[in-house]
């Protein structure tokens, strides 16, 4: 069985893993090449084969890094010489980072301000390839209680059920609500439905005591906050 260390010694990539390796530990992911992180991924579901081909065709095929990792399973098992296990482990990347940058704001989150919340949603949203739509449950200086998923769609809608959302802003103790969904395809910008649906949830927690205090929309690493806008703020009071 070939491993790293009986590969013949005519081979010119002959220790090429462990270098790699060694370059990792010694400069992080900021010391390398896109093509080169890629690679090193690919050595934990590709053991015994190069990966450096591979790591570059994905790239040419997808245009960079940050591309090939936002790509599907699907796409990636379209790609010739990746594997399902190397599709799986890609396909991970988003979420996995999208879950340290969770975890590592933990404790209390004051989101009153929309800088801060913009920031908090745009961390939340990364790698979602879907349109998904969340409702965060304040409390009444603005501490995030509850981040709740209230559906998930296609990567151009979603559907929100209204009575499942007043169940989840009454379970929460919630006094301010702050919407937020992501334009997985488009731009930060709010549709007709969008504003829409922001008005008529904002009329129906007023009528129960709860403020409907913003509406975020998140594509990419660009956000909007329409209760900062000045023409969407009417809809807010």
């Amino acid at each position: 069985m070939l491993n790293d260390k009986n590969i013949n010694n005519n081979n010119p990539h002959k220790n090429h893993r462990a270098r790699l390796r060694e370059t990792f530990r010694k400069a992080g992911v900021d010391g390398m090449p896109d093509h080169n992180i890629l690679e090193l991924l690919l050595f934990y579901s590709i053991p015994r084969k190069d990966t450096n081909e591979l790591a570059h065709k994905l790239i040419a095929e997808f245009g960079s890094l940050t591309r090939v990792f936002d790509a599907t399973y699907e796409q990636l098992l379209d790609i010739d010489g990746m594997g399902e296990s190397s599709a799986l482990l890609i396909s991970l990347i988003p979420g996995l980072c999208r879950r340290y940058t969770e975890g590592k704001s933990k404790g209390k989150i004051n989101l009153s301000e929309h800088e801060n919340a913009e920031k908090y949603l745009v961390e939340k949203f990364y790698g979602c390839k879907t349109e998904i739509f969340y409702m965060l449950c304040l409390d009444g200086v603005g501490n995030l209680i509850n981040c709740c998923k209230l559906g998930e769609g296609t990567p151009e809608t979603v559907l929100i059920d209204k009575r499942y959302v007043m169940q989840i802003a009454f379970r929460n103790d919630a006094d301010k609500i702050i919407f937020a969904h992501n334009h997985p395809k488009g731009i930060a910008a709010p549709s007709r439905n969008d504003l829409e649906l922001t008005n008529d949830f904002s009329s129906m927690f007023s009528s129960v005591g709860i403020r409907l205090v913003d509406h975020i929309i998140v594509a990419g690493n660009d956000s909007v906050s329409l209760a900062s806008v000045e023409k969407f703020k009417k809809l807010f009071i």
